[in-house]
């Protein structure tokens, strides 16, 4: 437009200057020869073909801005940004295609609306902030904004815009990023759900700096779990945290740590600020956050779980004992339980005829053999009444003060016959005055038991000797014999009931090995102890001890 103008100027003062020379030419002397006449209109034919020269110029200038003109319009029009021109009322005065397509009208019923009335209710404030500014500050200014529409549920737009160079329009831009708005919010909803999940996990969770080992955030079972704030845990290296010492004590260890990328460890001790010990299980995940690669710790307190395992394994162990408990009293009853009563029934028949026929010394002899085998049973059956009621929670624990040797005692004149039978010398050593805080039932029968084994393995004319003493505080009794004794497979397994063995007495007296588990039992609900020392061939010695007063 400025070339144009200057072209113009240029022509008009090139005709005045000609038409001047015209003027000046007929003032001069009629006399002037035809040589200036010539020279004048040859001036004034350069001049003219300076003046076409210049309109082709300005010709062409104009059909390249026109040419340039549509192209701009086009790129206005088809640009794949809308473009508005709004007053101060935010009325559209201009707008392009893309424009009119955001806003789903045509353009031509787009001039002159209020660009208000496309915009949500939510939004209006925005818009009216974003106007109001463009206008005031003169510098670009931006806003997101909702608009209505009726294809989709809404549109958001990103808008800049800037003030017109006469101060009065506000020239904006509108770029719809409403994918990117619906992402973000997916990203906000996955955030919040992370986040929820992150504070609500039954696990405690340590986020950690891959690069230097410092711990960025915890949850709040992490906190319960250890007993450590979070303000003592965020922004600590994890060997600078005494929880985790075992897992990471070094920088050096930690590195190796990050090279793994997973790693799983079980059973890592953990003590709390308070001091309480736990069992856990760490896993480790590592992954990309930002750019910035973070490791993810889960820390899973397993104590109960490894005392219920412990507590399922000796529930395992106890029903194997159970099992073993249940085939000892079938073996008991149907075999050793029906031997004595077999010799009771057929010596008592042998024994009747015997009373026909007045043959007294056989009545004599199968009364003996009758009362053994009666002596046996009744030993039998109170071992395994005993027993049974032990294993089934039926024996109640019911200590007492009473008088240690008085006990003693009883147990000498019960057994006394049994070993005069055998020919067997029976000798007590113990204080005359010993006093014990034990359930009496229970601690006679271990004595019976023990005395009577005593008596069944050891040879006619042998000794069984029962000393009782005190010291440190404990009750110790030995039952001692000369008897067979017994090898040390069979001391390594008197005591267990899977493994559990009977032996024959000197005079063929059988056994179940009941009455050392009972024993064993008895002994173990006092919190005291049972051992023995054995050397086949040369007898055996029974000691036991119990806490005394």
């Amino acid at each position: 437009m400025i070339k144009k103008n200057k072209g113009k100027t240029e022509a008009v003062a090139l005709r005045q200057s000609a038409e001047n020379q015209i003027i000046n030419h007929k003032a001069v002397d009629k006399s002037a020869n035809v040589a200036d006449t010539l020279k004048v209109f040859h001036e004034l034919e350069v001049h003219q073909i300076k003046l076409e020269m210049q309109n082709e110029e300005l010709r062409r200038s104009r059909d390249h801005a026109e040419k340039l003109f549509q192209k701009l319009t086009t790129i206005y029009d088809f640009a794949p940004v809308g473009y508005f021109t709004l007053d101060n009322m935010a009325i559209i005065g201009e707008l392009n295609l893309s424009g009119a397509r955001i806003l789903e009208t045509d353009r031509s019923a787009l001039i002159n609306r209020n660009f208000r009335n496309f915009v949500s209710r939510d939004s209006l404030n925005d818009f009216n902030d974003f106007l109001n500014n463009v206008l005031k500050s003169k510098v670009k200014q931006s806003c997101e904004i909702k608009l209505d529409r009726l294809s989709s549920d809404f549109l958001v737009l990103l808008m800049e815009g800037i003030v017109s160079d006469d101060d009065a329009h506000c020239l904006v831009s509108a770029v719809d990023i409403t994918q990117r708005y619906k992402t973000q919010i997916k990203l906000q909803h996955s955030e919040t759900r992370y986040r929820r999940l992150f504070e609500s996990a039954k696990d405690g969770i340590l986020i950690v700096n891959a690069g230097d080992g410092k711990i960025i955030d915890v949850n709040p079972f992490l906190v319960n779990m250890t007993g450590y704030s979070k303000d003592e845990l965020i922004a600590k290296t994890l060997w600078e945290v005494k929880i985790f010492k075992e897992i990471a004590p070094t920088k050096e260890a930690f590195a190796e740590f990050d090279r793994n990328s997973y790693f799983h460890l079980e059973e890592m001790p953990l003590e709390t600020k308070k001091g309480i010990h736990k069992q856990v299980e760490f896993i480790s995940t590592v992954y990309f956050e930002d750019s910035e690669k973070v490791i993810q710790c889960s820390v899973r307190d397993i104590t109960q779980r490894k005392q219920a395992e412990v507590a399922l394994k000796e529930s395992e162990s106890r029903l194997r004992e159970l099992n073993v408990t249940k085939d000892k009293f079938f073996s008991i009853v149907t075999h050793d339980l029906r031997s004595p009563f077999n010799a009771i029934i057929g010596f008592s028949n042998l024994m009747a005829d015997k009373v026909i026929a007045k043959d007294y010394d056989k009545v004599a002899e199968y009364a003996d053999i009758v009362q053994k085998a009666s002596w046996r049973a009744m030993d039998l059956l109170t071992n395994l009444i005993e027993w049974s009621n032990s294993q089934t929670g039926r024996i109640s624990f019911i200590p007492e003060y009473f008088e240690f040797p008085l006990l003693v005692e009883e147990i000498y004149s019960l057994m006394k016959d049994l070993a005069r039978q055998k020919s067997i010398t029976l000798i007590i050593e113990q204080s005359p005055s010993l006093v014990v805080f034990a359930d009496k039932a229970m601690i006679s029968s271990v004595l019976r038991n023990l005395v009577s084994n005593a008596i069944k393995y050891t040879h006619p004319g042998g000794m069984v000797s029962i000393k009782v003493k005190k010291n440190q505080g404990e009750l110790l009794v030995s039952i001692s014999d000369d008897g067979v004794g017994f090898s040390n497979s069979a001391v390594e397994n008197l005591f267990n009931m899977e493994r559990n063995i009977s032996t024959t007495g000197t005079m063929q007296e059988r056994g179940t090995g009941l009455g050392l588990l009972l024993c064993k039992e008895f002994i173990n609900r006092h919190e005291g102890r049972i051992s023995v020392e054995s050397v086949q061939g040369r007898g055996s010695t029974f000691t036991f001890a119990i806490p005394s007063l």
